[in-house]
């Protein structure tokens, strides 16, 4: 006799909130361009903090939640998941370049993220540490080489190689915006911080810490005369992971805090909601801008208000009246099973 695989694991508020987190923060960035030019200096300073941490923040959430099953009981099974769900979101992503708008997609990058570093995440703590450390050192001048290699300049003329096209090359290494190469250092420390045990406020406190200090040696490096020259270089990378770890290690703390004072969450719940369905309102927020966009063409803060608040509730209200997004639903259901089928022989 045949029984049902055993049930995942439960859901942990404090990275679905982390997921929220990054995903809305995507959804207020992506509706920039509609109020960019009504800005003060100060709020573009702010909200490019906002638009910063979106992708490094997915991606740290996404390696702490592969740490939690890999290494396990079942190697083979959780990298041939990875490998499927990370397919899936390649072809999600190159789904949505398709389409008429100005976001800058990230699912196929993030898709390839997970196949390189799930593989990764068999080595040990100090193994994973080790590769994040040498990445984000090497990191900015391997761009700068390659870009070279390719006829062009990082932060200045675009490559004119052929090969430069190869889709996989350009979201190794070569894509203006994300690329694999910045991004595995936050999905191994991720991978090191589920290890570590994600309920650790202690941590989630160090984490906290240590991303602002990582933030202000960026503004501190840029006012030395070492600005932002171009996406991924050692500057971007001190802002842009020390906000991913600042922000994970709030929304942490936060939770675990008020979990041990049981105290209700009432900001964490619903960031935990959305990030229950964050891939699904990832691709209809950006589906949505294809119709948005030309019917705002001045732009405005009332399209922006209505794009942001439509997203954020509808995403909401579907994960509370609904359950798990569409998508997730359907990727869980073409991925290999977490857990092999129990039988009456092996019970």
């Amino acid at each position: 006799m045949t029984t049902p695989p055993a049930p995942p694991p439960a859901r942990l508020l404090g990275l679905d909130a982390a997921r929220g987190l990054a995903v809305v923060a995507m959804v207020v960035a992506h509706a920039l361009p509609f109020v960019s030019d009504r800005l003060s200096e100060g709020a573009t300073f702010l909200l490019l903090q906002v638009n910063d941490l979106a992708s490094p923040l997915f991606a740290l959430v996404m390696g702490a939640a592969a740490g939690l099953v890999l290494p396990g009981p079942s190697v083979a099974r959780g990298l041939a998941r990875a490998a499927v769900r990370g397919v899936a979101l390649i072809a999600l992503g190159v789904g949505l370049e398709q389409l008429d708008h100005w976001v800058a997609v990230v699912l196929h990058i993030l898709g390839l993220l997970v196949i390189v570093g799930t593989p990764l995440l068999l080595l040990g703590s100090r193994w994973l540490l080790g590769i994040a450390v040498v990445l984000l050192l090497v990191a900015p001048s391997v761009i700068e080489a390659v870009t070279r290699a390719a006829g062009g300049e990082a932060g200045g003329a675009a490559p004119t190689a052929t090969w430069a096209g190869n889709p996989v090359v350009e979201w190794l290494v070569l894509n203006t915006h994300y690329r694999v190469l910045s991004l595995l250092p936050l999905f191994l420390v991720g991978a090191v911080l589920a290890r570590r045990g994600l309920r650790d406020e202690r941590t989630s406190w160090w984490c906290l810490m240590g991303g602002l200090a990582l933030v202000w040696a960026s503004f501190a490096a840029d006012l030395l005369g070492h600005p932002v020259v171009f996406s991924g270089d050692h500057t971007d990378q001190l802002q842009e992971n020390g906000l991913a770890l600042a922000a994970y290690g709030l929304v942490m703390a936060v939770w675990i805090g008020g979990e041990a004072r049981g105290v209700r969450h009432v900001v964490l719940g619903p960031l935990a909601a959305v990030g229950t369905v964050a891939l699904s309102l990832y691709v209809a927020h950006v589906a949505l801008l294809v119709p948005v966009i030309p019917a705002f063409p001045d732009g405005g803060w009332l399209p922006f208000v209505l794009f942001v608040t439509v997203s954020v509730a509808a995403a909401l209200a579907w994960a509370r009246f609904v359950g798990r997004g569409p998508l997730e639903v359907l990727l869980d259901a073409i991925s290999p099973s977490r857990r092999p089928l129990v039988t009456a022989d092996t019970a």
